[in-house]
């Protein structure tokens, strides 16, 4: 074994060792913008969308009231005959969560979703969603950003649900 293979082995023998040893301290021999993210758990809702929860269920006893549904499991794209769906025409309500939604529980029909507006919704944005969701027909009630989780104030909100139980359902 001449000189340059001696020094050739010696080199891959320390990079594999070096690589092990990254390996077994759980460090990763690719940058840190490639190593893949593991994902985290995170609160299901805020303490704000916890305590409207229980008001909710208070001022309407008659209703299941579901918490951050998924707008696909709400609206689909509608079907136009000879045109394929793309991912374009599901983006608009894809990733989307609706804070409540409140439900009959005798019919399973969707009565209204409510939001909770803070400060950092945007009137436009939340213009385009509600209208989103009235096309297809769907009630949309907000609960303005401020409004403190009270009985007297969220019922001032979404009073019309115990007044009207069957005109706000969904016919679907």
């Amino acid at each position: 074994m001449n000189m340059s293979e001696l020094f050739a082995s010696l080199l891959l023998v320390g990079g594999l060792v070096v690589l092990g040893w990254s390996k077994i301290l759980g460090k990763s021999a690719l940058p840190r913008s490639q190593i893949p993210l593991a994902p985290v758990a995170k609160p299901f809702m805020t303490q704000r969308e916890q305590a409207m929860l229980a008001v909710l269920e208070h001022v309407l006893p008659m209703y299941r009231i579901h918490a951050q549904v998924a707008m696909g499991a709400l609206l689909k794209v509608s079907s136009v005959p000879g045109r394929r769906v793309t991912p374009a025409d599901w983006n608009p309500f894809a990733r989307k969560i609706v804070d409540f939604v409140v439900e009959d529980p005798t019919t399973g029909r969707v009565v209204a979703l409510i939001e909770i507006d803070d400060r950092s919704h945007d009137d436009e944005k939340d213009r385009q969603r509600d209208k989103m969701t009235a096309q297809a027909g769907y009630l949309t009630l907000r609960i303005p950003a401020g409004t403190r989780p009270a009985v007297q104030s969220v019922l001032g909100v979404v009073g019309v649900l115990r007044e009207n139980t069957t005109s706000a359902a969904y016919q679907g």
